[in-house]
């Protein structure tokens, strides 16, 4: 084991990333497996490298350093000898809030490199950061100067880098984008766009671009047209990774976003989701119907698939014949048939072709027109359950957007069983999370105006969430019940808001947000964004 890795390692140890008795278990399947203890424990936390490098920082208290949110002071980079660079990446950076210059470097014992470019620089103080990244920033900056540097790191192997670290920390997407000083990398973790180190040098980023293209089947000699393909990428023996890819010609060359399909549906569940359990129960009797309709609404990556995933997981589909219309089918669930839909079988044409089929339970991915809605509706009224999703804002807006595209009101209230709203916010990290008294602004928001709240949790930092305070994401529900009041209500033509004002079964965005609050499992500022107006 090199040194390099026995830091890190003894630095997880120390921040109780990990403790003694994991160590010793891992130790003999890793050698097993043939991989380093670094990568069976970076596996088995769900961590990405960059977590340890955080660790070593906060047990030698030193900043963390990331690039790309930390600003490269180019003159004194410039007086570092590219010989020195080339074996010691290293970048004198400074932090956005505008405090000194320090030298970010990826060892702190790299001794003979630190008083190499002290004696040039002066006495700065150190910061740490991830080696790979500094060598891609240093050979951005400084070019052919220092030549490849990092490891000659080429697009196969950054691949590499970037599926793990994407995998590791659970992100949704890849986005690779061409910008005029080069090709930047960024990763969609819990909602929220990260940079995969800096920005790279222009070659090495078209050879990435090119070797995506090729991975997904798509023509590498076409770069002024959108294309669309497919990666399937094994990562080590026993894992392939799912992805969708997209390009797309922008200014300065293309830029390709890749999808992570999600590969493991089994974990899935309605509680698992954060549902609340009243609202869980009230679903899975709708779910029982042996007819009528469930919409799961809300906007583009709110989780509405995962949300039906979850639900058809609720059934039995040893003793019920289940089929279901996708764009794409995005996890393969046991036991149920998945169709793609495509351009030449869409939404309306499957559905059809299932009525053919004796099912019991239809899943359509999304209804965006009348064509597919009508149909639905038909099948929900010949005793067949179908489930959809719907593009609007709210419980209540479902029915009138379906009523805006042309759907007979009648039909509507004949059919609804339940319409489910939903958004999706951060978790807090329940390893730093800290709490304090709640502020007379924060009482307001949460509508206890008694004081009588006491604590709130709010985020910290720390190396399992890489410091934002946040791992991973939770749902924010809205349920809307159909009882035969509010049918006759939707038969009748009623508007969004005599729909909201006539449900007598009704769990608002409000409530649920404010509920996870007081339980501490999201942050006030996370929901605040479905608090405003809600009362």
């Amino acid at each position: 084991m090199s040194l390099a890795e026995t830091t890190l390692i003894n630095a997880g140890l120390q921040a109780g990333l990990f403790d003694n008795e994991l160590l010793n278990r891992l130790r003999p399947q890793a050698r097993l497996a043939r991989q380093s203890l670094l990568e069976a424990l970076a596996r088995e936390l769900g961590l990405p490298h960059t977590a340890f490098v955080m660790a070593l920082a906060r047990v030698r208290d030193l900043p963390f350093c990331r690039p790309g949110t930390w600003l490269a002071d180019e003159d004194a980079l410039a007086r570092l000898p590219a010989p020195l660079l080339r074996r010691h990446p290293m970048v004198p950076m400074r932090p956005l809030d505008g405090a000194g210059l320090l030298l970010a470097v990826g060892d702190p014992d790299d001794v003979i490199g630190i008083d190499a470019a002290r004696r040039v620089l002066g006495p700065l103080p150190l910061a740490l950061a991830d080696a790979d990244a500094l060598a891609v920033l240093v050979r951005r900056l400084r070019g052919g100067e220092v030549g490849r540097g990092g490891g000659d790191l080429d697009p196969v192997a950054l691949f590499e880098q970037v599926i793990k670290e994407a995998r590791l920390l659970r992100a949704s997407d890849i986005h690779v984008e061409s910008l005029p000083e080069g090709v930047r990398i960024r990763l969609r973790v819990d909602g929220r766009m990260q940079e995969f180190g800096g920005v790279l040098p222009r070659d090495l980023g078209d050879g990435l671009i090119s070797r995506l293209k090729v991975l997904g089947g798509m023509d590498i000699a076409e770069s002024r047209a959108p294309q669309d393909g497919g990666i399937a990428y094994p990562l080590g023996d026993r894992e392939t990774v799912e992805m969708r890819v997209a390009s797309a010609p922008t200014k300065f060359g293309e830029r390709l976003t890749l999808r992570i399909m999600k590969s493991d549906p089994g974990r899935l569940s309605l509680d698992a989701l954060g549902m609340p359990a009243e609202m869980a129960g009230r679903l899975r009797e709708a779910l029982a119907h042996p007819h009528g309709i469930v919409l799961v609404t809300g906007p583009t990556g709110s989780g509405k698939s995962t949300t039906l995933y979850a639900a058809l997981r609720e059934l039995d589909a040893n003793s019920l014949n289940i089929l279901t219309a996708e764009d794409p089918v995005e996890q393969v669930i046991p036991g149920i048939s998945q169709l793609p839909v495509s351009g030449k079988v869409g939404f309306a044409d499957a559905l059809r072709s299932f009525l053919r089929h004796d099912p019991d339970v239809i899943l359509v991915g999304e209804i965006r027109d009348l064509d597919t809605a009508d149909v639905a509706l038909k099948a929900a009224t010949t005793g067949h359950m179908v489930l959809a999703t719907l593009h609007t804002n709210s419980a209540a807006g479902a029915v009138t957007r379906l009523a805006d595209i042309g759907c007979e009101p009648f039909l509507l209230g004949a059919t609804l069983r339940a319409v489910i709203a939903q958004r999706l916010v951060r978790q807090l990290c329940r390893h730093c999370a800290t709490l304090r008294p709640a502020t007379p602004e924060e009482l307001h928001w949460l509508g206890r105006t008694d004081g009588e709240v006491g604590d709130l949790a709010v985020p910290v930092g720390c190396p399992h969430c890489l410091g934002s305070g946040y791992r991973g994401r939770v749902g924010l529900f809205e349920a809307l019940w159909v009882d035969g009041d509010l049918a006759e209500a939707i038969a009748d033509g009623g508007r969004e808001r005599d729909i909201a004002r006539r449900a007598t079964h009704l769990w608002r965005l409000a409530d649920d947000a404010r509920a996870k609050v007081l339980s501490h499992i999201t942050s006030l500022a996370e929901v605040r964004p479905y608090l405003a107006g809600a009362d």
